[in-house]
């Protein structure tokens, strides 16, 4: 029993690391990766390594096919670039999971060290996040020599061998074993690691390794299709093409398990056998579905259900008035509300960069309806608030409240800016047959870029009401107004070359630029209220220069 719960710890130390390096990694390098990843819509190559990096960074494909499939239900990417950045995030996975079976785990110690007293005197949030990170790698070499020290005590007791010796006779049940602790454990790769520690510490054969690591895939595909259940078309199709093309391979791999287990014997030792297996069926698996996506795309297709009309969408939905006497609960309904509402607010922000490319008139048509159903809901919300607020509250209670209009009157106010100001400078740019310059556009995209990331930033701290989130929030404030006067100082210098489509396109490209910085605004009103929540006053991270007096020295000709 003692050594069952140590190997418990283990791989809880495990699991554990491995987050830190996911929210390390995410930390430093989140807005990087996500920029990288919607630059690559419509290029298979690009997409492919987009996720494979971001998995070998965030140690996590479910991770990046989650982020992948959020891409994809905003509009900012294809579900067909969508599906190849989830395979190049499996192949992602695969690879970091060869690296970490490497026998490095005497370096342990020393990455702790380094991550610690590293992160103690880091001052920047990226600097941060790489220390976290590499607390976070030391932890899973950590974990790694834990989980084969008691795995080898483990081994020793004959009741537990008994036992082992019973389940291993039934691979299929193997294999499910596999997939139910990489859903619980959100990570395949950690399953493919664990599977590595027992076969090296005598529990499992090499054969029984590949089952494990075959459940674990299996799983590991599953859990953004769980995640997305009630998510919109677009984002289910990746994710359920990728679990069926995934189901493919893995039914191929199972009926050669012990052929597949004998010849890599031959090659590499038994506790590398699976790891192996593992890198050869998602290389496997990727390129056949890169070479064709649209087969794989079309089979989710039939399975996936067309989206309801929108307009279910635009009216409340969770506004309970019989829990008006109950604060806390009508409370959090009003949360649920606001949520929709950011929503909603947030597809209109995706959907005016494609608009601003070329007007549509049916995308004009739903900006509009999402604009009105913004202020029927934001209506909603405040009259609710008003009458919650008449029964007792806590001071907790009553700030929450305040939080939560607060929230919504700044979805409502993009939503104002989105419908009024960019939609019709959309149609200005139409009806006057313009265009925006290549390095224009360019500055554009790379601003509305920043602004959907700051979105999700926006949505997740109010929900979580996590101070570090926040602090990223607000720290792209200064990273929002510096992209908006280098496209203005990059524009003015394309006027004074006389660039053509610059000079035609001048007033709308400059208050488009303007309008993002608007959004990006009403966005960072939710760090203050996450800060202040957590007793933090945020400093100005940028401050217009001074100017100096003029000094006369001498009268301006002409003058007497």
């Amino acid at each position: 029993m003692i050594a069952l719960t140590e190997l418990l710890g283990a791989i809880a130390l495990l699991l554990f690391g491995l987050r830190q390096v996911r929210n390390g990694m995410m930390r430093a390098y989140g807005t990087e990766l996500k920029i990288m990843s919607r630059r690559t819509e419509g290029r298979v190559g690009p997409a492919f390594v987009a996720g494979l990096i971001a998995a070998v960074l965030l140690q996590s494909s479910t991770a990046t096919a989650m982020i992948t499939a959020g891409f994809a239900s905003q509009g900012v990417m294809s579900t067909a670039t969508a599906f190849v950045t989830i395979l190049g995030a499996d192949v992602g996975t695969a690879i970091a999971a060869a690296l970490a079976s490497q026998k490095l785990t005497f370096m342990a110690p020393f990455l702790l060290a380094c991550g610690y007293f590293g992160g103690q005197l880091a001052q920047q949030p990226r600097a941060v996040g790489v220390t976290k990170a590499i607390v976070g790698l030391g932890l899973v070499l950590l974990g790694l020599g834990l989980i084969g020290a008691v795995s080898a005590r483990m081994g020793a007791q004959p009741d537990f061998v008994v036992v082992l010796n019973v389940s291993t006779q039934y691979p299929l049940l193997i294999a499910v074993l596999g997939a139910t602790t990489a859903m619980a454990a959100h990570s395949s790769l950690a399953v493919v690691l664990l599977t590595a520690g027992f076969i090296a510490a005598g529990l499992i054969t090499a054969e029984h390794g590949i089952y494990l690591m075959l459940g674990a895939n299996a799983g590991g595909a599953a859990l953004p299709v769980i995640a997305n259940f009630r998510a919109v078309r677009d984002a289910k199709l990746p994710v359920v093409a990728n679990l069926i093309l995934r189901l493919a391979g893995i039914a191929v791999v199972f009926a050669c398990a012990p052929i597949m287990a004998l010849q890599l014997g031959h090659w590499m030792t038994d506790a590398y056998v699976p790891v192996a297996a593992h890198f050869a069926l998602n290389l496997g698996i990727a390129s056949v579905g890169v070479a064709a996506p649209g087969l794989w795309l079309g089979l989710a297709g039939r399975i996936v259900p067309r989206d309801t009309s929108i307009d279910t969408d635009l009216r409340p939905q969770f506004l309970d008035p019989q829990l008006q006497d109950t604060p806390i609960q009508a409370l959090a309904q009003a949360k649920r509300e606001a949520i929709s509402m950011a929503n909603i607010a947030q597809r209109m922000v995706t959907d005016a960069l494609p608009m601003l490319r070329d007007t549509d008139p049916e995308v004009a048509s739903t900006t509009a309806q999402k604009e009105d159903g913004l202020d029927t809901l934001f209506e909603a919300i405040k009259m609710y608030l008003a009458q919650t607020i008449q029964c007792p509250l806590t001071n907790a209670q009553s700030q929450k409240a305040q939080d939560i209009l607060s929230f919504t009157a700044s979805m409502e106010h993009i939503g104002d800016i989105v419908a009024g100001d960019l939609m019709d400078l959309a149609r200005q740019k139409t009806a006057r047959h313009i265009a925006f310059s290549t390095q224009g556009l360019a500055e554009i995209e790379a601003l509305h870029a920043l602004t959907c990331i700051n979105f999700d930033l926006c949505v997740t701290a109010f929900l979580t009401y996590d101070p570090d989130l926040a602090r990223q929030l607000y720290d792209s404030k200064a990273r929002v107004r510096e992209s908006e006067q280098s496209s203005i100082t990059a524009h003015i210098d394309r006027l004074g070359a006389g660039v053509g489509d610059s000079l035609e396109s001048s007033d709308i490209h400059l208050d488009v630029v303007h309008a993002l910085r608007r959004i990006n605004g009403h966005l960072t009103t939710t760090a203050y209220l996450v800060l202040r929540a957590a007793g933090e006053q945020p400093r100005t991270k940028w401050r217009p220069a001074k100017r100096p007096n003029p000094v006369v020295t001498e009268w301006p000709p002409g003058l007497p």
